[in-house]
């Protein structure tokens, strides 16, 4: 939502610019790479390979996710999977589960459904211990 974008100033995105080279320059590195991987492997066998990814995908979310797609934070009742929401009048969606998934399943869909603070502090705690964050 464009509206909900601030507007900085000129001197402000320079700033941002500059605080923000080191990543502008791993991005520009790794798409560099990327394409040069893709043209190696084949347009035809990359498009192929990204359509049974989203079949795929596709398949999953009519097997784990209540209503096969993304929710209102507020729709969904495990606070486990519910994203955070910023200030502002951006709206981040997430999933809620389908009822009576069995216990494997459950736990593989609630792995692929949690949102990125949630999985960051999952990756913490292996990472550093019950205690530890590295951020």
């Amino acid at each position: 939502n464009a509206d909900a974008v601030p507007r900085v100033s000129p001197a402000a995105a320079a700033r941002l610019r500059a605080w923000n080279g080191l990543d502008w320059a791993l991005y520009a590195h790794l798409n560099r790479s990327f394409w040069r991987r893709a043209e190696a492997f084949g347009a035809a066998r990359l498009s192929h390979e990204v359509a049974r990814l989203r079949q795929r995908r596709e398949a999953l979310a009519r097997r784990c996710l209540r209503g096969g797609g993304p929710l209102p934070a507020r729709a969904i009742a495990d606070g486990r999977l519910r994203p955070f929401q910023p200030p502002g009048r951006t709206q981040i969606l997430g999933y809620a589960l389908r009822a009576g998934l069995p216990p494997a399943e459950h736990e593989l869909c609630a792995r692929l459904a949690t949102p990125e603070l949630q999985y960051k502090d999952i990756l913490d705690r292996r990472q550093f211990g019950a205690g530890g964050n590295a951020s």
